[in-house]
């Protein structure tokens, strides 16, 4: 009888193993870090994984001082069903098909869940709760029911129907970079200390693996930065605008386009030299990205002129933002108690909307440079948004 229950706990120990061994190596398939996120997220809640509820992730941010979510998958309450494991279920996909589905899915994994972890921002400070203890401490916890309201500091986590959950630190090669949080919300089934040692196995894989895709985003980022401001180049901004007008046509949402030039720049050049006009440029790229939203972006399109993809804008929408940019820009660089600036820079601003202007890149493009243009034939310092000629 000993005999039996020995070799079955034996099987399924080399079953476990077998497993978390299948799901590291499928955790290194890809050097893209959102495919990481997703692929560990996956592992954690897909049946043929280790099959729980939901999982999310929290990496920790630029500074190391703050949590910040970054993707998760399941529901949003008991009665959800994850949309990505609708998919999965119903075609019968393997772990090896998990990338697969995750692009016909356009990279979009249960919305409803993800709209509120990606607002999910706290410090790493002990009072803020287990997540952040577990960054602290480098160790994993079972958090029970009667202290889920105490250890999760954010009211969005809260309202997410948890009863019980894990939460499981994500180790780099010197330093912790992020942490999960695992439940059942769907089956309440009780997570043991057994299924969290089974979760640390998996997370030493998926740490590394995590490490390696930021090492690797950061240099792609990098690469894709204006080395002067910091902000998107113009190769990048043409891939952006490209693939965000590719999503646009499949959600039928607006997009705008705005484009903005300094005025008279070559004679502010020639009056106060290159590194004073270099300043500038730094300084409105600063300014615009304090005015842009999280959801936009911002690039330099070559010389003294930007760009800002803005998606689900409209137009009207994109000229309020447009005109906030001018005003804030004329405002922040009249202000002589900084001394940063010599004289007063304004902007013209030239706005164009996907679909009524335009439906490609090139064309959209082409109407906002035509409104720029206007701006600056009709006395500089001011906003027009693209009309269709009569």
């Amino acid at each position: 009888m000993e005999d039996t229950r020995l070799q079955e706990e034996l099987k399924r120990t080399r079953q476990e193993l077998l497993l978390l061994y299948e799901i590291g190596n499928l955790i290194r398939t890809t050097l893209l870090l959102d495919e990481v996120i997703y692929l560990i997220l996956s592992a954690i809640t897909s049946h043929e994984g280790l099959g729980y509820n939901r999982a999310v992730l929290f990496m920790v941010d630029e500074s190391g001082t703050q949590l910040e979510g970054k993707l998760g998958i399941g529901p949003t309450h008991p009665e959800a069903s994850p949309i990505v494991w609708k998919m999965i279920e119903e075609k019968r996909i393997t772990l090896e098909g998990l990338l697969d589905v995750y692009h016909k899915a356009h990279r979009n994994i249960d919305p409803e869940l993800n709209s509120i972890v990606k607002q999910v921002r706290f410090p790493i400070e002990k009072e803020y709760g287990m997540l952040a203890k577990a960054v602290i401490q480098d160790a994993p916890a079972v958090v029970s029911k009667e202290d889920v309201n105490h250890e999760l500091s954010d009211m969005r986590l809260r309202n997410l129907g948890i009863a019980q959950f894990a939460a499981v630190p994500l180790r780099g090669k010197d330093q912790v970079i992020g942490v999960l949080m695992v439940d059942n919300v769907s089956t309440q089934k009780a997570i043991t200390q057994n299924d969290l040692s089974r979760l640390m196995m998996l997370a030493n894989h998926a740490g590394l693996a995590l490490e390696n895709a930021k090492s690797y985003n950061d240099m792609v980022i990098t690469s894709q930065q204006d080395s002067l401001t910091k902000i998107w180049n113009h190769g990048h901004f043409q891939k952006l605008l490209f693939d965000l007008i590719r999503e646009a046509k499949l959600t039928k949402k607006s997009l705008s386009l705005v484009i903005f030039d300094v005025d008279d720049f070559k004679s502010f050049n020639d009056t106060y030299g290159h590194p004073a006009g270099d300043h500038v440029l730094y300084e409105i790229s600063q300014i615009a990205k304090s005015v842009m939203r999280r959801m936009d972006y911002l690039s330099r399109y070559g010389g003294e002129e930007f760009a800002a993809v803005l998606p689900e804008t409209t137009k009207e929408e994109a000229m309020k933002l447009a005109d906030r940019l001018k005003s804030r820009i004329e405002q922040e660089t009249s202000d002589k108690r900084s001394g940063k600036i010599p004289q007063t820079v304004t902007v013209s601003i030239g706005v164009a909307t996907f679909p009524e202007d335009a439906d490609e890149k090139e064309k959209l493009i082409y109407c906002a440079d035509g409104a720029l243009y206007e701006a600056k034939r009709s006395g500089k310092n001011r906003v027009v948004a693209y009309r269709r000629p009569a």
